[in-house]
């Protein structure tokens, strides 16, 4: 009988981890657990909000499910679920963690929307989830895809002039740089978007070709037309293609590219925020001494902060008392040094203007941390950014909001309509955001220091 070979020991070690793994694995397969080695990475549980709340704008959530409203979500949404806990949905917004009320959600198999990894985070603004293209098959919009010219003109229609002028202006007041017969431009389309893009000269009359797809370069030659439109009665710096090229678009942006949809959408944006920006500095440098007091050009300088409550000109001003809280006062005017740090975009793509209030010391006006109903001011050491946006002028008073970026309608206001000193400033979710009641959250800020424009 032939004699066999005896296997060596690394071999029998080897079977014998062999047969161990089949074993394990047979477990796992039984219990339905497959070990980390051959997972695939795990999709988010993702929901679809569907329904708004009634006396709400959008949708509210909580920092926890038994405290008060911090923010809203929009409605029509899908957002990213990290748990679901009885009636309540912990979801994923603007870097932070919250509580929907479960019945306000559906759950969906996928986002509606895919993008590339460079354009997510710059989208992420709205605060909704977006899918990385090629991880999620069909979805209802893939932003990577090329732009189409119907599509195109809806963008430059709505996306900037009508975030700039509003629908209405948009369609009846804004002038005509081209004869109109009051008939159709084209003739193989009778689109509104694409009409007005004809009626300001921006793109010529005949045929529109609305299936039809443009170049990167040709997207830009149009947005760089738009802006001049809008710039040609007020004398400012027009748009070039050497700001373009600051925005830092991603993508494929040859001279024969296709034009995506995720670019055309950032070239958009980035646009309303130039022009924000140079709306707000020319103002700046622009800005008199009139019969109304207060800043609506706030840039970067000394100032008092002052509420608008109380009798003209003997308004409280803001203070910070000796444990770091800030306050009314009715004897002392503090100043404060803001510093403009960057334009944003809300999640209903709103232009923010974000600054730092500081103390004369360097500290900054903050709340710690996330702030919610009844979030004291206080002075602390880590920055904290602000939108401070322009509110309605009243008793010959310029006014201003002060806001929190991440979470909408969250607001800095005087705790109980109160004038006396020693009361609380504090944030709080003004549901509406708007109204005659509003006079607790509106602040006047008067320069008193040296800033850049003098």
């Amino acid at each position: 009988m032939e004699k066999q070979m005896e296997m060596p020991q690394s071999g029998k070690r080897w079977c014998s981890w062999s047969r161990l793994f089949s074993v394990v694995l047979l477990v796992c397969m039984a219990f339905n657990f497959v070990p980390a080695v051959g997972q695939k990475s795990a999709k988010p549980m993702l929901y679809k909000v569907t329904y708004a709340t009634k006396d709400h704008t959008e949708t509210p959530y909580r920092a926890k499910t038994d405290e008060p409203i911090v923010g809203e979500v929009l409605k029509s949404q899908v957002y990213e679920v990290v748990a679901i806990e009885g009636d309540w949905a912990k979801i994923k917004h603007r870097g932070g963690e919250y509580y929907l009320y479960k019945k306000r959600l559906v759950k969906v198999d996928k986002p509606d929307v895919v993008a590339s990894p460079w354009a997510k985070e710059w989208f992420s603004y709205n605060g909704a989830y977006i899918g990385t293209a090629g991880e999620w098959g069909e979805v209802a919009d893939d932003w990577t895809k090329p732009l189409t010219r119907a599509e195109m003109a809806q963008l430059l229609v709505k996306d900037i002039m009508e975030n700039i002028y509003g629908s209405w202006a948009v369609k009846f007041t804004l002038k005509g740089m081209v004869e109109s017969t009051g008939l159709g431009f084209f003739t193989d389309t009778d689109d509104y978007y694409a009409d007005r893009l004809a009626y300001w000269g921006i793109v010529p009359k005949g045929k529109f070709n609305p299936e039809g797809t443009l170049t990167y370069n040709e997207m830009i030659s149009l947005i760089l037309k738009l802006m001049a439109y809008d710039n040609h009665d007020k004398g400012g710096s027009p748009l070039s293609k050497a700001d373009i090229a600051e925005f830092g678009i991603g993508g494929d942006k040859g001279p024969n590219a296709k034009c995506t949809k995720e670019q055309a959408k950032m070239l958009c944006d980035k646009a309303i925020l130039w022009r924000h920006e140079q709306n707000r500095v020319t103002g700046a440098k622009n800005e008199k001494n009139t019969r109304y007091g207060g800043t609506i050009y706030i840039y970067d300088g000394i100032y008092t902060i002052k509420s608008m409550l109380g009798k003209k000109p003997n308004q409280p001003h803001l203070f910070v008392n000796a444990a770091g809280k800030v306050e009314l006062s009715n004897s002392q005017k503090q100043q404060f040094k803001i510093t403009f740090k960057k334009n944003a975009l809300n999640m209903n793509r709103r232009t923010m203007s974000l600054f730092t209030i500081q103390t004369m010391d360097g500290k900054y006006l903050g709340t710690s941390g996330i702030p919610v109903n009844g979030s004291r001011l206080i002075a602390q050491k880590e920055e904290f950014l602000w939108w401070i946006e322009n509110g309605p002028s009243e008793d010959y008073q310029y006014t201003s909001f002060i806001e929190d970026p991440d979470n909408y309608h969250q607001i800095v206001n005087v705790s109980g309509w109160k004038t006396t000193d020693g009361t609380p400033v504090i944030t709080w979710f003004w549901r509406h955001g708007t109204g005659s009641d509003s006079n607790n959250c509106k602040f006047i800020f008067d320069k008193v220091g040296t800033a850049q424009f003098e």
